[in-house]
């Protein structure tokens, strides 16, 4: 994915934009491009899943971002949260159309221009709070659609930590912080990772609980890599990553 800047969402432009868009000055636009570029470079070993797996983790990109948005504004880092906006290289509408198209999925656009309208105003933290649960909301609606079998559920899990070894990488050397962006990404893709799992760990459907299970079970500990999303030393030993993503990809080969 080529670094694109954030462009000012607009009812008219949103089918063409990133549902998050926001206006961003011509310096903002060359450190976005150096974002990207530092991203990209870490992403570049990452395989992704086809299919189903492929359309999930398209949308985990939009989840990551809009909890580290959230987790940055709600933690007190306002000015950080909108910058973090206007200058990730992950989450692009124009990306996921054809799979909406595909799938006949909802979409979530208007849930995503209200979540960046709230954040751009300064809203009250439970203004910001309940449009994250909206948008939340429509993006499981929406990945609902494609019909994921609990295999494919499971190998987009392994994808997104895959995503989020490729970016701690990306953003931390030797125990520091170098790219805060790179850092904040990682942990968005793992917090994804958890949450759908979690969900996965209360589903009525056995197996699939049973799945969601095994795969907290690997998650468990990694939490601890991520001392803030605005900490400026981290964990130097990021293993537990790539190991969490093996066996998640062996709980989902396991499954029929």
């Amino acid at each position: 994915m080529s670094p694109r800047k954030w462009a000012a969402a607009t009812a008219a432009g949103l089918a063409l934009v990133s549902p998050m868009a926001a206006a961003i000055t011509a310096p903002k636009a060359a450190l976005a491009s150096e974002a990207g570029e530092a991203g990209e470079a870490g992403e570049a070993g990452v395989v992704l899943s086809e299919g189903p797996s492929n359309f999930l983790t398209q949308l985990g990109y939009f989840e990551g971002t809009y909890r580290i948005i959230a987790g940055l504004y709600l933690g007190g880092a306002r000015d950080l949260a909108r910058e973090h906006m206007e200058l990730s290289h992950h989450a692009f509408y124009e990306d996921i159309e054809p799979a909406l198209d595909t799938y006949k999925a909802p979409g979530f656009a208007g849930q995503a221009a209200h979540f960046n309208t709230v954040v751009n105003e300064d809203a009250p933290d439970a203004e910001i709070e309940k449009a994250l649960s909206a948008v939340l909301e429509a993006l499981r609606a929406t990945a609902d659609a494609a019909g994921a079998s609990p295999r494919e559920r499971l190998m987009s899990l392994h994808d997104l930590m895959k995503l989020a070894a490729a970016e701690y990488e990306g953003g931390v050397e030797e125990g520091r912080v170098e790219m805060g962006m790179e850092y904040r990404d990682s942990w968005g893709f793992y917090e994804s990772a958890r949450s759908r799992a979690q969900a996965m760990a209360e589903s009525g459907d056995a197996v699939l609980a049973q799945a969601g299970r095994d795969v907290l079970g690997q998650l468990d500990g990694i939490e601890a890599l991520y001392p803030g999303l605005t900490a400026e030393e981290a964990a130097k030993d990021a293993s537990l990553l790539d190991v969490a993503a093996g066996w998640i990809e062996i709980i989902a080969l396991r499954q029929e």
